[in-house]
Parts: C-alpha cells; structure tokens; sequence
C-alpha cells in the first residue's frame, strides 16, 4: 500500500494540512512538540480508526474546534486506487467511509490499510503489564484474520457482562445466566488461543532473524526468545471459568481466560526487563516491531503494510542506527514515514537509502515540504 495523499483538519495541533508523499521514504523534522507525531497518528488513524496514543477520539480534536477529519487516497499493491474518510464531532457517531460508502462497523475496515508503527511508547512491550503484550498480538492477527477479530469483540463484550453479574453487591448473580456467558466465553476462546498459538510459533524465527541483524552480536541474539503464556495450556476454559466463580465472585472479576495471556520476552532465559540494556531493550521491540511488519507482508491479502517510525533514534548507539537504517531501506519494504528533531540523522538516512524521498519540515502544527 502506497499513501500518496492526506488531507487533516483539525487534528490535534493541526489545523489543516494537504500533503503529498513519496511511494518511498518520508521524513518529517522539526522540534519536540511541534506535530511531527501527529501527522503520524492521523495516518495511523485511516488504518485502525483511533489515535494511537489516545483512544478517547473527541480528546483529539484540536482545541477551540468542534470536529476533525482525516482523509487518505492509497495507491494499492494491485494498482487501484482507495480513498479512506474519517471523521469525529462532539456529540455524533464517528463516521467512516471506504470508497465513499458508509462503513456500519469499524471491524470491516482492520487490515484494509495495513499498517506498523514504531515509536518510544513501544518501550511498554517490556517494561508495560502483560495488556501490551495482548494488544500488540491483537494488533497483528485482526490485520489478517477478521474472523479472531470478531471473536475477539464476542469475547469482551461477554466477559465484561460476566464481571458486571460478579461484582453485583444487592443480589447474588443469575448464574444461569453466568453459565449461557461462560460458555460462549470458552467457545471464542478457544479460537482466540489457537489463533494467538499459531501466530508465536510462525513469529518467534523472524523475530530472531532480525534481532540478530539488528544487534550485529551472534551470541546475543542466539539468547532471545518470546513464550506464549496462556490459560489454553491448562485444557478448555468453561471448566477453570466455573471453577473459580467463588474467588472471582469475591474479587468481583473474570481471573481466567485470553484477557490474561502474555508473553514472556526473554534474553539468555531471563526476563528481559530485568537483564536487558537501554539499547538492547530498545532493539528487541524494534526487531518485534519489523518482524510485525514482515509478518503482515506475507499474510491475508499480502498487501506492503505502511511502516512509520516516530522518533526511534534517540538513546541507540550510532552502530545500531546504521544496521536499523540500513534494514528498513532495503527492498522488503515498501513506503516509510519518519520523523526525527535531529536533521543529521534524517540526513543520514536519506543519504543511505539511494531512494526517491520527501522531506517535510514541522512547527507549531505547520507542515511544509522542504525543496531538494
């Protein structure tokens, strides 16, 4: 997929913006703050229909005003072109359209414009609680497979009554109906962890692949390793789901099931929050990072996802910057957002990709492209 218009209006700090860009390198510059992140979300946003940093979508509407939209025409790997509307107003649904027709559910739309993003916050992976790991697995699979998705709705929206009937304190729950909610829980669970199983087992060899060629250390990168951890290596959920209803029906919330799998992120056996470097932390949630990338390349319609990288640079030593520049010019991927503060890395890397490029400078939500 080729991004080769935008069009945002109050977006955050941008007021208004019509860019066009390169079908290969972009690069945004420009001072902390100034919006350079922004114009990233906003094209996260045609892909999965929310900010990635802010999920409330009315928060991100630009101050003083009452609406955003954000528009994107793609190029597609096929040679079509697809046109992508969405828009948020205080007060009214958000609309979504696809080719100018009218989605009804947000669902249809996931992995129509696959999409990567890398940034700082990826650092949660490690350091975060065990729903980053979910999401970031979550993220991946509804990309290509709608049908985990849906189970994946069906599951939460069951789960959520579940607690809503656990923590009810006037009256004892209608464990009749606990049990209808148990069993479809355990019914998309069992999706929901085949699905995620099978997606660690074909993900784990690339991981290691580009660790290794990111971190240019043999012995290193022999010594990282990603566990699936999940209530699905104990056997079928409908019967850990009744027998914990005593204790869950004390703490007032659903102690097993896929809402409580995670991963273990591994360097020589040991957890890596706790043995791993700053660089080293930092290069094994980029290599998981571009594995997703190589990953969605290769799955459902095979379509090049967007690979958008916000400010990955900083605290990496100059070696590991190289092996990461080089990588993400090569042929295996296609069109990539960049934004940096600092115009001698952006230099750097234009200068290494020997690719057509644009440059765009960003301050106090102005973007202008820079003539070169």
């Amino acid at each position: 997929m080729i991004l080769t218009k935008l069009n945002v209006v109050n977006y955050r700090n941008l007021a208004q913006a019509e860019l066009a860009f390169s079908p290969n390198v972009n690069c945004l510059v420009g001072a902390n703050g100034q919006g350079k992140t922004n114009v990233l979300d906003a094209i996260y946003y045609l892909s999965f229909c929310r900010s990635s940093s802010n999920p409330t979508d009315v928060q991100n509407v630009r101050h003083g005003e009452e609406f955003f939209l954000v528009e994107g025409e793609y190029a597609t790997d096929s040679g079509t072109t697809e046109k992508v509307f969405c828009g948020v107003k205080a007060g009214t649904p958000k609309r979504v359209e696809h080719n100018g027709k009218k989605l009804r559910r947000i669902a249809e739309h996931i992995g129509t414009i696959p999409l990567v993003m890398i940034s700082p916050s990826d650092s949660l992976l490690v350091t975060g609680g065990s729903e980053e790991r979910r999401r970031f697995m979550d993220s991946v699979i509804s990309q290509y497979d709608s049908e985990y998705l849906e189970s994946l709705i069906r599951y939460d929206k069951a789960l959520r009554q579940r607690n809503a009937l656990l923590r009810r304190e006037d009256t004892e729950p209608d464990w009749e109906v606990v049990g209808v909610l148990e069993e479809m829980m355990a019914r998309e669970a069992e999706t929901i962890f085949a699905r995620r199983r099978t997606f660690i087992e074909a993900f784990v060899p690339l991981f290691k692949q580009l660790y290794d060629e990111l971190c240019d250390n043999a012995t290193e990168a022999a010594s990282v390793s990603i566990e699936y951890q999940s209530h699905g290596f104990r056997g079928d959920l409908l019967p850990q789901l009744r027998e914990g209803r005593a204790k869950e029906r004390i703490v007032g919330y659903t102690l097993h099931g896929p809402h409580k799998d995670d991963l273990s992120l591994l360097l020589g056996g040991y957890p890596l929050r706790r043995e791993g470097s700053q660089g080293q932390t930092k290069t094994y949630f980029i290599a998981m990072k571009l594995a997703q990338f190589l990953f969605l390349k290769e799955k459902g319609q095979r379509r090049t996802p967007l690979l958008l990288l916000d400010d990955i640079f900083d605290k990496l030593d100059a070696g590991r910057v190289g092996r990461i520049v080089r990588y993400a010019s090569g042929d295996a991927f296609g069109q990539i957002f960049i934004t940096d503060t600092n115009r001698e890395h952006l230099d750097q890397i234009l200068a290494a990709t020997q690719r057509d490029y644009r440059l765009f400078n960003v301050s106090d939500g102005q973007v202008e492209e820079v003539v070169h």
